[in-house]
């Protein structure tokens, strides 16, 4: 706030200048309405100011309220999801470009390559794909004690995630991409819609929702245990090895549904519940909404003042570790506060930069 107080001096300074080179050009002119113009020009620049103050007071508001440890884990996550799709663009988007050393001449584009797909089915990769997707889903629950309005954030979810599944279906269909009838955003989305929903129903009963909600996560999560191992036992041949599919799913666990040409109502639904895998980038209902209302159990309850955790070790305020935690961390925490734009639009960059690299440098034609 002092930079934005400085800033505002700064303003202040050149309007007064300002005004006094007016008021003598307007004098010299021997213009007869001076009085006038220059109270004019005074209350523009007053509305000037106004706007600028509030403005800073509401960024300055918004940067004090902001929780530094759920920044700092969504700001995690999306980094790691970054280097993740880019592994995965190495492997699977234009496999014919980078799987062999003689298109590039370059050794490190097959590195790569070879390296990507290795990780792409790792077992650790697996692990952390379930703990990121775990994660990301506890954060949106979490926030549903900070939002001011939970449809509107679960109608542009659901909508940016039908946008990108659209997206893809045309990259699928170019031959460039995968695809999934059922993403991650459109899962998160509706997940929130379901919560709002629910949420709705028990609104007279707000002393209680925080335990109603550790009640619904725990009802959803233990039956999702028993459904998944009840319907895909006959697909699961070692127990430990799939271990995190019980909760997770995937598609060495689970039945694939590769088109939806030949796809039944019921195979759809068991796409859109979770219980049949559909791409890379799918996500089911189940157990995500789980993973929701665990989250919002814990704003509620740990949350509770809407104050970070650090307040608790802060020996001077409320919100002065806080502060200083953001403000140490601006730079990584940049990723957490605009994780929405960094998923939409990674991987248009990722596929530009291999354009540029496959066609441009290396003049290659781009066939898959």
């Amino acid at each position: 706030m002092e930079r934005k107080e400085g800033k505002l001096r700064q303003k202040q300074l050149y309007h007064a200048s300002y005004l006094k080179a007016y008021e003598y050009e307007l004098r010299q002119k021997g213009d007869n309405e001076i009085d006038l113009l220059l109270e004019d020009k005074k209350d523009e620049f007053k509305k000037d100011e106004d706007k600028f103050l509030k403005k800073a007071i509401k960024q300055d508001y918004r940067n004090k309220n902001r929780v530094w440890e759920i920044d700092l884990l969504r700001a995690i996550i999306i980094i790691a999801m970054l280097i993740e799709h880019l592994l995965f663009d190495f492997a699977e988007m234009f496999p014919t470009i980078f799987d062999k050393t003689a298109y590039l001449g370059v050794p490190f584009f097959n590195t790569m390559y070879h390296f990507s797909l290795d990780y792409w089915s790792h077992p650790v990769r697996i692990a952390f794909r379930f703990i990121g997707l775990f994660s990301l889903a506890l954060l949106i629950g979490i926030n549903t004690r900070f939002s001011r309005n939970n449809v509107r954030r679960g109608v542009l979810l659901t909508f940016c995630g039908i946008v990108m599944g659209g997206v893809f279906a045309i990259g699928n269909i170019l031959g460039f991409t995968g695809h999934a009838y059922m993403n991650i955003l459109m899962s998160y989305g509706l997940c929130l819609l379901i919560f709002s929903g629910i949420e709705a129903l028990f609104k007279r009963y707000k002393k209680a929702w925080p335990w109603i909600c550790l009640g619904i996560a725990v009802v959803i999560l233990v039956s999702w245990g028993f459904i998944r191992y009840a319907d895909q036992a006959k697909y699961v041949v070692d127990k430990y090895n799939n271990f995190w599919f019980i909760y997770n799913g995937y598609a060495n666990s689970i039945p694939f549904l590769g088109t939806l040409k030949d796809a039944s109502f019921v195979d759809i639904l068991r796409v859109i519940v979770g219980l049949t895998y559909s791409g890379d980038d799918w996500l089911g209902l189940l157990p995500t909404l789980g993973y929701i209302f665990l989250g919002a159990f814990i704003g509620c309850t740990v949350y509770k003042n809407g104050l970070s955790i650090l307040h608790y070790f802060d020996k001077e305020s409320e919100t002065t570790l806080n502060e200083k935690f953001n403000r140490a961390t601006k730079g990584l925490l940049f990723f957490g506060h605009h994780t929405i734009w960094f998923y939409l639009l990674h991987q248009v960059v990722y596929i530009v930069l291999m354009l540029f690299i496959a066609g441009l440098i290396m003049g290659i034609p781009l066939g898959v």
